[in-house]
Parts: C-alpha cells; structure tokens; sequence
C-alpha cells in the first residue's frame, strides 16, 4: 500500500509540473449562416504542436506561439478548414484571430446538430463540467472506444472513486455499495434485474448504445432521494447528420480455455440465450426438461456482431432523426476454483477445489426517433436487452458432517435476464424564459433461473460415488422466476428571470416539478429436493442413471418439494410508489458567484407480501421526506471553479431485505429480515477544478457522507448461521479525497495530419466507518434478529480504501481525419476491500488487492475500422481471505485469463 501511495503522489507532483500557461492567439470560432458558436472545433497553429479547441461558446486560446507571423487553421465536422496567414504574435501581446466558418457538403442544418452530437466527446463534457452548477463527473463514447470499454459498468469504473466488486454485479461509490446507489438512462429510473440487487446491472448496456454517463455523487432536488453514493444516468445514442450503415464483427479468446482439457456445460440451453424450462407439477413421475448428465461441449473463438444505422428525414421546418442497432456477442470462461468455509478456531467446515466453466451471451437493440422543430424536441426510446449465463462447477473435498471423505459438488446453472425499456421524452421552448421538460417510461424486466442442477456426493472412487444423504436438499432442482414491471414520470418547468452577468442571458431560474415512480415485483421459486431412499455407487458423469422415472416408480428416491409431497411456491410480491414534488432556484449574484438551493418532498410507501417456508404475512410503511439540497459555484478565474455541495438523502432496504426468504448457495445461505428501517444519509463535497485547456482538468475533492442507521449484511447468530440484513448500529460514515488529471502531453498538427500524446490520471483515498451494536439489532428485531459482532466499530463492506485508474494513449491522424490510429494502456488498482463483517470468533472477509492492465489499439482507415485488444494483461488470482486471529486463511480464488480481441467494421 505505502508504494501504492508514493507512486500517485510522484505521479501527482509531476502533473502539477506540465501545466505552464500564457495566452498568445485567442478568437471565436461560429457558424457562417446560424451565427452560433461551434462547439468543440480544433484551431492549430500550422506547422507547429500548438492547438487547441474551442469551449461552448466558441472561444479558445492557444498558448505559447513563438514571436513572429504564422498561419492559424481551424477545422470542423462538416465544415471546410478555414486559414488566416499572416498573423503577427508580439511578445506579450495576444493576436486575436475570429473564424467564420462553411459548410462543406452537409447542409448547414445539420453541421448545427453536430455540435450537439459531439456530447460523445471528452471535451465537450469537460466543458459542460466547467460550465454546471452541482458537481457531476462524465466519460463520453469516445472515450470508451479509445480506452476499449465495453459496458456501462466497466465505463462507470473509469470515473473517480467508482469501483466494481469481485463477484457481485452493483457499483460501489465512495465506499457505498449497491443499496446505496441508483441507476436511470436518459434521467428515468430502471428497475432492477436481480432479486439480490437494487439497481439493474449496467453490464447489460453494451456502449453500442451509449452517448455518455454522468454519475452525481452529491444530491440535488431533481433526483430521486434514494441514494447515498451516487445517482448513475447513461444517455442513450441520438444519431445527427449524415445518413449511415455501419455492420462490425469482432472475435478473441481468453486465455483460461487453454488450461481446460474439456470443456462443460449442463444440457438444456442453446448458444443464443433464449431458452426457459418449466418446472414439473406432478411428484408422481420424474419428467423435468434437462437432464442432470454435463456435456462436453466444442469451445468457438467468441464471437461479437453488430449492426447500426442512421438516417434524417428533413421537413419544411423541423427534421426527423432515427438511429438503430443490434448486436449478438458471446464469450467462453474457464478457471481454476477454491471455495473454503472457515470457523474462528480454523477449522475447516467446508475445503472444495475444482473447475468452474462459463458460457455467455448478450443480445441488444435499440431504435430511436428524435422530432425536433423550432427549438422544441421529442425523443422515443425503445430498448431491448436479453443476457444469459451457463455455469458448471465440479469441486472435490471435504464437507464437514456431510461429505467428509472424497466429497464431490456439482451445480450446473442457467440464468437469464431480459429487460424492455421504452421512454417517451420531451423538451419544449415555451417562450425565451420558459421551457418544459417531461418525460414517461414503461420498463419489464424478467429474470429467469430454470432448472438450477446441484448434486452433493460422497466417498466411492473419483469416477463413482454415493449420494450424500444426510439432507434432502443435497441434491436438488432449483426454479426462480422474477418479474419487475415499472412505470415513471418525470416533469419539469423553468422560468427563468433578471438580466444576466456578461455573457449569460438570465439572472435567476426557478425550476419546479414532479418524479413519480410505480413500481411491482412478483418473484417464486421452487426446490424440488431428491431424498434419497436406496443410495448407490454412482458414475458422476451419469447422473441420470439413477435420477429417473424408472427408478421414482420403483423406489430408490422420493421427490420433495419443501419435505411436502405436493408442489409448493414460495413467492413474495412487492410493491413500492414514489410520488415526488421538488423546486430549485439557480441565482447568480455575481458573473462569478451562483447558488443552487433545492427542495424535495417525497412520499413513499413500501409494502411486501410473502408467502414462504418460514411463514406468511405482509410488511409496509409509508414515509414522507424532506430533503433540502444546497450547490455553490464560484468562480475564481475563467478557468477555475472552486464549488461546494451537500444534501440528504435516505436510503431505503431492498425487496429481498425485507422477506423472510432462503436463498441458498453453495457456502452459504441468506433470508431475509422484515423488521429493517430506512437510513438518513447527510452528504457534502467540496471541489476545486482547473481547466488549462478545453480538454485538460486538474481538481481535487474533499467528501463527506455521515449515515444513520445503516444497513449491513451479517451472519445471523443462529444454528444455521444465515447471512441476513438489519440496521446494525446508529451510525456510518464515509470520508475522503479525490484526485483528477486530464493532460495532452504532446501535439503536433500539420495541415491534414496530426499527432498527440495524451494521459489521464485519477485516484481516491477514503476512511470509512460503522457502529455494530448486536444490542440494538436485537431490541428491534424483538429478538428473532441477532448477531455476535467481535467489534464494536468496522469498515463499511465493499469499501477499498485507495482506488486509482490511469491511461496512456497516443493517436494518429491524417487525411484530415479519415484515417487514424489509436493506441491506449490503460491500468486500474484497487486495494484490498471489506467482503463480510466477522463475527464470534470469526475474522473479517477481505478481497485482496486487485491491478488490472489493458492494451487497446484502434484504427480507422477511411471507411473501415480495424480494432485489437488485450485485457487483463497481468491475470492475477482473484483472492479472498478470512482474517482470523492466528493467521489469514485463503477461503476463495479463482482467475479471469487474459482476454485477446479482435475487430472489423465497415461503414456504408
């Protein structure tokens, strides 16, 4: 850790060195019809690495130009390359050079929409950075491309302080996990995917889709009060200009499959990632749709295709934008597995090692219309998403007081998610000081597990052994289906009033609205558990030879379904309604000083019925919350902005939480538990941001979050030692330091070519910590609740202390752009992270240090595009350990394998 450490504050110390300013050429860049400002526009001196690009309103400087007469050039999308010879710089003077530029071979129509469509790019982010009032962070497409992102979650890890956890498919912000997040595309909310989860699971979002993500960590009035980490909004593509046909196909291999001497998966699903199975509803006949035998299957390089077009329909007054795409990709994995349970005195309950072999795919369209006319837009979004997962684990070893000698684990699983989003927005010009914003989605998401296989054998030889029987549940068939339905509104006015500062066009904006969110879940499952009657030796392989109809009849096992001879479902069915009402006023009192004071009141009732093994009944509440939000801006100089946030927010538990439901794995076992409260979360930021140059940043954030009543995971201090949820102390608190860097280290532009040596830099360093008071958790659970903490103070679960992400990239450009090269490495540290909260004699579990190293490398060559990449590159064993008092024991490892692939593509 301490390397870790002096390494980023070399790394910080030298960037502070790079950033030598003066102003020598500085102008205006705008449209030559509209007469609006060009935003994001590249204007260099010829023959030299100096340049730069315009901001939002069309200015720029170029610092630095040597004494003497040169040539400016400034170029754009769209637009003929405009020069001006002859301009004398002076020594200590600055020249002032304006362009008027146009249109090449686009209609200027659409060059104006351009501008907008270039929110895809770093720079034009970091520029609306610069210009908000709250604090936001965001990462564009093209950076994705560039850094070789593939999903919104891999994307979101990129921004500072923002992690992914081994194992688990939430986001943790600042130290704050899943519960305390949320998640909305196009600024309404998504529902989730996954009954372990709150928020749906951003891998399904391919960045095929993405225009960019702004992830806010502070709150303001307009977002839904749910969170304490951060609200995650991924911007859906709008196409803009040229009409287009672009088709990709990409392919790679990971380099685990070459430890594999066969590779298996369970029978039943097919390589798309549609299928379902449906349970039986007789427990007289064995007649399920899979069966148990693994089968070997023929390993593909993985295979990625897509396709994508665009095109504008053009009226009188007002166009009509359409843009779609699909695409199919699928992946092989293959790794080593450790999987150990461990009591306080070290010895070992559970000691299991073998292969895990995964096979994935994901399916993803999306088509989009964007009307606009006379300053007013209407967007309709329709997205489908369609993901599944084969898993087969094979471990051997020891089970304690089950399988303790030559004990074999089988489970063969097959998950699968489909999610349908369809949005309705608009933005409308009421007049030069009104406009109103609305908004309207219908959301399904369904989440399948059909027929999840898992065996527990003993004794025997390697090939043969006997059924474990000292449960009927070691050997069983698991069914689970999950249907979230959703409906959200979001509606907004602005007025805005007084004469503006300088430049801007208003003194005040007064903002009032309404969210609403509807939301139901229905979730059942099913476990048909085979108790076995007459055991014998059986092939592993061949499991069919004895789970079948021949030997049901003639009774060698029974089939169960919760120790009941008939078909039970356990199932709960939940139901939450948000109805909100917010007001902000934005007031500037100066050109340099705003204020952003929000309000929000928010009513929301929560109810869950159940109906289980444990028991049936129904938990609810209601509660109405006010949460006032405060943003300052001041800025210092052009270039500097020194803000300040803080707000509250609540978080509220989750679905799964709440019921009394066992969800079983193979080390472990959780339920849920009714009696968990809200938590008040109070947050606060203060941030100072520099921009030397329109695509450059240098800012440092202090942050501050203080909750009450937190919500944690724990294990239950019961026979069965169940991880349970419950408010598990009075206080948690998060705090820490952000670091960012975007720096161009070196470029050189000629006339219809350049070159450019860029990197950015970021890093995060946070102390948390909770109350864990066992005495509270069992007064308010009436007793049914308890837990053995060793500790009366931990660090909050999912929590890294240090985060640090940094890149590298070099690009090349000629002909004006139509050719290019790219390359990027890019690496990514996290140190070791809280997994589980020890209890008894227990030590904590901990997720080891993780370093990730990428390679990406991108070209372009008039219309075809040729892509490679390598991703983690150093492969590292992916460990946790349990931390017990005499020494730190390995409890689970396994590795990724290094990833290779590559791409093709052509643009019509």
């Amino acid at each position: 850790m301490t390397k870790q450490v002096l390494l980023v504050l070399l790394l910080t110390l030298s960037s502070f060195g790079l950033y030598a300013q003066k102003g020598s050429i500085t102008g205006n860049v705008k449209d030559g019809k509209t007469g609006e400002a060009l935003i994001g526009a590249s204007v260099y001196v010829d023959g030299t690495t100096l340049g730069t690009v315009t901001d939002f309103d069309g200015n720029y400087t170029i610092p630095n130009v040597p004494v003497g007469t040169v040539t400016v050039k400034c170029s754009f999308i769209s637009y003929e390359t405009s020069s001006k010879e002859n301009v004398n710089v002076a020594e200590d003077n600055s020249a002032v050079v304006d362009f008027v530029m146009g249109e090449s071979t686009v209609a200027l129509e659409d060059v104006k929409v351009v501008a907008k469509a270039n929110r895809e790019s770093e720079v034009v982010l970091l520029l609306d950075q610069k210009k908000s009032v709250g604090i936001k962070q965001s990462i564009g497409a093209q950076e994705l491309a560039t850094q070789g992102v593939s999903d919104a979650a891999a994307a979101a890890t990129k921004i500072t302080g923002v992690s992914k956890q081994n194992d688990t498919k939430g986001l943790n912000v600042r130290g704050l996990g899943d519960r305390y997040n949320t998640t909305t595309l196009n600024g309404l909310p998504l529902p989730s995917n996954n009954a372990e989860f709150k928020n749906i699971d951003l891998e399904l979002f391919s960045t095929d889709i993405i225009e960019f993500i702004d992830i806010e960590k502070v709150p303001n009035s307009q977002l839904y009060g749910d969170f304490a980490g951060a609200n995650v909004n991924v911007v859906s593509k709008i196409h803009n200009g040229d009409s287009f046909l672009k088709i990709g196909l990409k392919t790679g291999y990971n380099s685990s499959l070459s430890d594999a001497d066969n590779f298996y998966l369970g029978d039943g699903p097919g390589m798309l990632g549609f299928d379902n199975f449906d349970y039986q509803d007789n427990l007289d006949i064995y007649d399920f749709e899979t069966n148990w035998n693994p089968e070997d299957k023929t390993v593909y390089p993985f295979t990625d295709i897509s396709v994508s077009a665009g095109n504008t329909f053009e009226f009188e007054n007002s166009k009509l934008n359409t843009f779609a795409t699909i695409s199919f990709d699928n992946e092989y994995q293959y790794s080593n597995l450790l999987q150990r349970q461990i009591n306080g005195s070290d010895f070992f309950r559970k000691d299991l090692s073998g292969e895990q072999y995964k096979y994935m795919t994901q399916t993803t369209g999306m088509l989009n219309f964007n009307y606009n006319w006379n300053s007013n837009n209407i967007y309709l979004n329709s997205i489908f998403l369609n993901t599944s997962e084969q898993s087969l684990k094979n471990l051997r070893g020891f089970i304690f007081d089950l399988a303790e000698e030559g004990g074999f684990v089988r489970r063969s699983e097959y998950e699968r998610n489909t999610v349908l989003v369809n949005q309705l927005l608009g933005e409308q010009k009421l007049n030069p000081k009104m406009n109103l914003n609305w908004g309207i989605a219908y959301n399904t998401v369904k989440n399948i597990i059909p027929d999840r296989r898992h065996n527990t054998m003993e004794n025997g030889t390697d090939t043969e052994k006997f059924f474990a029987t000292n449960d009927q549940a070691n050997n069983n068939r698991y069914f689970h289906n999950l249907k979230e339905d959703e409906i959200a509104a979001n509606i907004s006015w602005d007025y805005k009033f007084g004469e503006g500062f300088e430049d801007a066009n208003y003194k005040g904006k007064l903002t009032v609205g309404y969210n609403g969110k509807f939301k139901n879940r229905s979730f059942e499952s099913t476990q048909f558990n085979h108790k076995i009657i007459s055991n014998q030796l059986t092939d592993i392989n061949n499991i069919d030879s004895y789970f079948n109809n021949e030997n049901l009849q003639n009774g060698l096992f029974d089939l169960k379904v919760l120790s009941s001879n008939f078909i039970i479902l356990s199932t709960y069915d939940g139901e939450q309604i948000i109805n909100a009402g917010f007001a902000n006023l934005e007031y500037n009192f100066s050109s340099r000083f705003v204020a952003l004071l929000g309000v929000r009141a928010e009513n929301v009732f929560q109810e869950i019925k159940y109906n289980t093994v444990l028991g049936e009944g129904k938990e609810d509440f209601t509660e109405l919350k006010v949460l006032p939000s405060l943003s300052l801006k001041y800025s210092l100089t052009e270039k500097t902005n020194l803000r300040f946030a803080s707000g509250i927010t609540y978080t509220l538990p989750q679905f799964k939480e709440t019921a009394p439901f066992i969800f079983e794995g193979i080390t472990d076992v959780s339920i849920g538990n009714p009696y968990i409260e809200p938590s008040t979360n109070y947050n606060t930021e203060l941030k100072w941001e520099y921009f030397p140059k329109p695509s450059e940043l240098l800012s440092v954030a202090i942050f501050g979050k203080y909750i009450t009543n937190p919500i944690n995971r724990f294990v239950r201090a019961s026979a069965g030692n169940e991880f349970t949820f419950g408010n598990t102390g009075d206080w948690a608190y998060v705090f820490g330091l952000e670091f960012e860097t975007k720096k161009n280290i070196w470029t050189k532009s000629r006339e219809n070519s350049s070159k450019k040596l860029y990197a950015s830099f970021n890093f995060t360093v946070m102390d948390t910590k909770q109350e864990l008071d066992a005495e509270k958790l069992k007064e308010e659970t009436e007793g049914r609740y308890t837990a053995n903490f060793n500790k009366e103070e931990e660090d909050l679960q999912g929590s890294a202390s240090f985060i640090a992400n940094t890149n590298l990239n070099y690009k090349y450009s000629w002909k004006d752009g139509q050719n290019s090269i790219t390359s990027s490495l890019v690496y990514r540290y996290e140190s070791e992270r809280m997994y589980l909260i020890g209890y008894s004699s227990l030590g904590n579990q901990v997720d080891d240090e993780v370093h990730n190293l990428d390679f990406v490398l991108k070209s372009k060559f008039n219309k075809w595009g040729l892509n490679f990449s390598a991703k983690n590159l150093l492969d590292q064993d992916i460990e946790r350990f349990q931390k017990n008092e005499t020494q730190d024991w390995l409890v689970k490892s396994y590795k990724k394998g290094i990833k290779f692939s590559l791409g093709l593509s052509y643009t019509f």
